[in-house]
């Protein structure tokens, strides 16, 4: 008998941001991507930097192994035991912003398919940028469009951003 199991911890990790870096490949021209982002201290790193047209947004991809919900603008549930997730991306946002001197429109916490009920969920918003809770799939929508409500990035503000974390970002 062949049981199927869904890999936890780094191995899910590592799943899920390979998997948000496929996606992030497929955007095109348009945007410029980092990927495993320092922040500072070896223990904690932002998964993907995007930037493009939508915006500038911090992300993390997580797979907890289970399904998740929302209450009070962070992510519950137990297989999510007891992690803070989006306080954890919102403190490395912050560290990370202070050093490259740019601001955030959006971050984003990358999730499976199968993890959230719905394909998108704002939860709020810290420091001016919004909190987003996004299925995998869904992924490339929400850079593409936009999250509602925010400004778009105008041509000159794009590329000083672009050289501002192009020139300061340090990688893990």
């Amino acid at each position: 008998m062949v049981t199927a199991f869904a890999p936890v911890g780094p191995l899910a990790d590592a799943l899920a941001e390979e998997s948000t870096a496929r996606t992030l490949s497929g955007l095109g021209i348009g945007y410029t991507v980092w990927h495993d982002v320092s922040t500072g201290d070896p223990e904690s790193k932002i998964d993907h930097v995007v930037l493009g047209p939508s915006g500038l947004f911090a992300m993390l991809s997580e797979d907890f192994g289970g399904p998740v919900r929302v209450r009070k603008g962070e992510l519950i549930g137990e297989a999510v035991a007891g992690e803070r997730p989006l306080h954890e991306l919102a403190t490395r946002a912050k560290v990370l912003s202070r050093q490259l001197r740019v601001r955030f429109t959006g971050l984003v916490v990358v999730l499976p398919d199968d993890a959230l009920d719905e394909p998108m969920i704002q939860l709020g918003s810290v420091r001016g940028a919004v909190t987003i809770a996004v299925t995998q799939s869904y992924l490339a929508m929400l850079l593409r469009q936009g999250i509602p409500g925010s400004p778009a990035i105008g041509g000159n503000e794009l590329f000083d951003v672009r050289t501002r974390v192009g020139d300061g970002v340090r990688f893990v």
